[in-house]
């Protein structure tokens, strides 16, 4: 059952369930009567407006037909077919292609982040790539290596046949620079004064000795 059938069921369930309710507390109190609000909304003295009952038999015709699409529609499944496969009629789903591509991807050294699309067609499969890489990196090298990886992981490792595959850069991350705290440069300069000293020292016993 789809999400937005699941909600219209449970709004329906708790608005009988309150009726419910009513109803009981009805039959202790008195506040009302069923019969008195059947008339007040049926009575045949006086007539519904034309417009009225035509919008609102269409409305519920047209509701009806809305949830029960939605019930009876189920999303397909988007697969490739394996090229190497001989016997039978081998498929693979386009999340899985898009996962093993971007896992070996994200192997090469510069990548930061990247998004795989996989556009089906009927001789086999176009791969679009969206990524960010480091700076100071030498672009063109570095994109023709994930275009490289990308298309043998998918025909060597999977067996689907690429027709294409583009590669677009959205941006580039500066590479973090670590800040020495105020404690480490202390302990760098107080190490340093150390040396300083044992050098000194053993210069001076250098000397006694010569003397």
């Amino acid at each position: 059952m789809n999400i937005f059938n699941k909600i219209i069921i449970v709004l329906i369930l708790i608005c009988l369930a309150c009726i419910s309710l009513i109803s009981v507390f009805n039959e202790f109190a008195e506040f009302f009567r069923w019969s008195d609000l059947a008339l007040r909304i049926f009575n045949p003295d006086v007539d519904i407006p034309t417009y009225i009952t035509v919008l609102a038999s269409i409305s519920v015709f047209s509701i009806s037909v809305v949830l029960l699409l939605l019930e009876l529609y189920r999303r397909r499944i988007r697969v490739a077919n394996i090229s190497s496969s001989n016997e039978g009629n081998a498929m693979i789903t386009l999340e899985t292609v898009a996962v093993q591509i971007k896992n070996e991807v994200l192997k090469i050294e510069g990548l930061e982040e990247i998004k795989v699309k996989i556009v089906p067609k009927a001789t086999g499969i176009i791969i679009n790539m969206y990524s960010k890489l480091k700076e100071n990196l030498d672009i063109p090298p570095t994109m023709q290596k994930i275009i490289n990886s990308a298309a043998s992981i998918v025909s060597d490792k999977l067996g689907v046949k690429v027709i294409k595959t583009n590669l677009t850069i959205v941006g580039f991350t500066a590479e973090k620079k670590v800040k020495k705290g105020k404690e480490e440069v202390e302990t760098e300069a107080v190490s340093e004064q150390d040396e300083d000293l044992s050098v000194k020292e053993k210069k001076k016993g250098k000397t006694a000795r010569d003397k």
